[in-house]
């Protein structure tokens, strides 16, 4: 028989709402938190980052891939 110690029990939508709703909660509370300490041009500034990290990521991963080079669009 399986050791069911790390399963989790299945909740009913009531009770799945309410989980949601409270991590919502605290997600918007660490939120404004982080928006009273840094200001909301911090959230910018750290979107702006990650948007460059991010996209300049996809960039050498696509330049990576075969499908993504003009040769590879001649093979398709």
């Amino acid at each position: 028989m399986a050791d069911n110690k790390n399963q989790q029990p299945e909740l009913n939508p009531e009770e799945k709402q309410k989980m949601h709703d409270n991590y919502s909660a605290m997600g918007k509370k660490g939120g404004n938190a982080t928006k009273e300490t840094h200001g909301s041009e911090f959230y910018h500034d750290i979107g702006e980052k990650g948007g460059e990290k991010g996209g300049n990521a996809r960039k050498e991963q696509m330049a990576h891939s075969s499908s993504y080079t003009s040769e590879g669009d001649k093979n398709k």
